[in-house]
This record gives structure tokens, C-alpha cells and sequence, in this order.
């Protein structure tokens, strides 16, 4: 990990109550991600740029999180890599060699919204499986809500899974899914850009998380997306990196159900079960769900 990467993640987890006090939308985050060191002080109003520099408690690899790829690691995620804002450094809870595994399988994104209906429950528990019995390695998101569901599926297949933090990777930001994160620590692992000893967690971190989202998978799935930051932030972004955006149809007056229609009207692809998505990774009828 090179020191100006180093750097880099430091200060953003150092400027990340700064950050959360400036006002933008989801894509204007972004753009205040892609800054340059000297602009973001002077965005987040820095009186002092280079004694706040001076300061800075530079990230160290830990038991917990043993990988950290910086930005000119040959192992950094080429998609991520193509982003402005790409992080600095990417943090793992597993080996260099287990995430290379794990990225190097077919990847789907499943996002969805905390509330949900039964109906995007069950279909979500149900693609995550079989997905991931099909050797898929799934990636989502921990929520309350269809994000914890699809990792459930996947871990339920005895399947892969690789959740995005907002927070340090190895801690569960939510007391809701304190089994569900060791679970997919045992069997995948999480990551994020902010080190292990970042701490709070900003709500902006939550939409910093969707790009990572967006650029790890081949095929992004949205189930009922509630948040127009959160769903159309990582279409967006997927469809910048030429990855394809999926949808799970719904009726529209189910949760973010005018979202999705939106998405597919725009060009996204109608999904209705594992089977649609293999289709889109590997051609029709090439590979099927066992």
C-alpha cells in the first residue's frame, strides 16, 4: 500500500464528520469524493490544511483486517479503479488470495429497501440461493430489510457472499445482523474503504458504499429499491462502467415500485428469477440453475 494512498484513506475517514455536514445529493458526494487532498480541506473548511495533515493517524493493516488494497495494486478492482472517486484503498477481512477468489467468480449485486413486501422477501431469499448454488458469488449491502435477505440466500446455499460496509469492514455497524456479518465473514467477507478503527459511521458513508456496490458485480439486481439515492446511484454508476442493471418487477404501488418502472423503462433488464441473470452473465441456456 503505497503512503499517498495511505494518506488518502486517512483523510478521508479523518474529514468524515466534515463531509457529512456538507450539502449534496448522491452524485454530488461522489464528486466530493473524486477531489483532490487540497480541495476537500478546503471544501470540508479546514482552518489549518496542513497541520490537519501533519496530524493524520495513518491506517495500519490489522488482525482483523488483513487486506488493504491501495489504488496501484495489481489486485485493486479494475472496475472500481475506473471511478474518479475511486477509494484510495480498499479494506478486507480475508486474504489477498480469498478475495481474489472471491471476485474472480461470476458476481450479482442484490440491492433492495428496509421495507419491503413478503412477495420481495421470498423472491429475493430465493435468487441469492440459487444464484448462489450456480457459483455465484453474491454482493449486497446489510440492511434491515431485502440486503440482509439476499445474504441469507446465499449463505443458505452454502454459497459465497461479500458484504459492503459503510463502517470498518469487521464491525457490524447494526445491531440487527450481528450473526448474519460473522456468518458472511466465515464464508466470504466484507469490505469497505474506511480503515479499522473508523468510527462513527456517517449516513454519507451509506451512499459512498453504493459505487462499491456497483463496480464489484457484472450485474447489478434491484428488488423493490425504496431510496432514489440509493437505487439510481448504483444504476448510475453500473451504467457508467458498462455493467448491466437489473430489475426485479413489482407492482408499482409496492415499495419503490415507481423506481423500478422507471429503471426499466429506462433499459434495465426484467429479471423473475436466477435463471434471467445466469442468461445475462453467460448467454442464453449456457450455464443453468442446478
Amino acid at each position: 500500500m503505497c503512503p499517498d494512498c495511505r494518506r488518502r484513506s486517512a483523510l478521508i475517514a479523518a474529514l468524515a464528520p466534515a463531509i457529512s455536514r456538507l450539502s449534496f445529493s448522491g452524485e454530488g458526494l461522489l464528486g466530493i469524493l473524486g477531489l483532490a487532498n487540497e480541495e476537500l480541506l478546503q471544501a470540508a473548511k479546514v482552518s489549518d490544511p496542513k497541520q490537519f495533515l501533519r496530524r493524520l493517524e495513518i491506517p495500519l493493516r490489522t488482525k482483523n483486517v488483513p487486506t488493504s488494497l491501495c489504488h496501484h495494486d495489481p489486485d485493486y478492482p479494475e472496475a472500481l479503479a475506473q471511478l474518479d472517486c475511486a477509494p484510495a484503498v480498499l479494506y478486507a477481512t480475508c486474504t489477498i488470495e480469498r478475495l481474489r477468489e472471491l471476485l474472480t467468480r461470476p458476481t450479482v449485486t442484490i440491492i433492495g429497501g428496509r421495507e419491503h413486501s413478503d412477495y420481495a422477501h421470498r423472491i429475493t431469499l430465493m435468487l441469492a440461493h440459487d444464484l448462489a448454488t450456480a457459483g455465484v458469488t453474491i454482493i449486497s449491502a446489510i440492511n434491515q430489510g431485502l440486503e440482509a435477505t439476499a445474504h441469507q440466500g446465499a449463505l443458505n446455499a452454502q454459497g459465497h457472499t461479500i458484504a459492503v460496509m459503510p463502517s470498518a469492514p469487521h464491525t457490524p455497524y447494526s445491531r440487527h445482523h450481528p450473526d448474519l456479518h460473522r456468518q458472511i465473514l466465515a464464508r466470504g467477507a466484507a469490505v469497505s474503504e474506511f480503515p479499522a478503527d473508523f468510527f462513527p459511521v456517517q449516513d454519507w458513508c451509506f451512499i459512498a458504499s453504493q459505487r462499491i456496490l456497483a463496480a464489484l458485480a457484472q450485474i447489478v439486481v434491484i428488488v423493490e429499491a425504496q431510496g432514489k439515492v440509493g437505487a439510481l446511484l448504483v444504476a448510475h454508476v453500473a451504467g457508467e462502467l458498462g455493467h448491466d442493471v437489473a430489475v426485479l418487477p413489482g407492482r408499482v404501488t409496492d415499495p419503490g415500485g415507481l423506481i423500478t418502472f422507471g429503471l426499466l423503462r429506462d433499459g434495465a433488464y426484467p429479471v423473475a428469477r436466477a435463471q434471467d441473470v445466469l442468461d445475462l452473465l453467460y448467454g442464453a441456456g449456457a450455464r443453468m440453475v442446478a
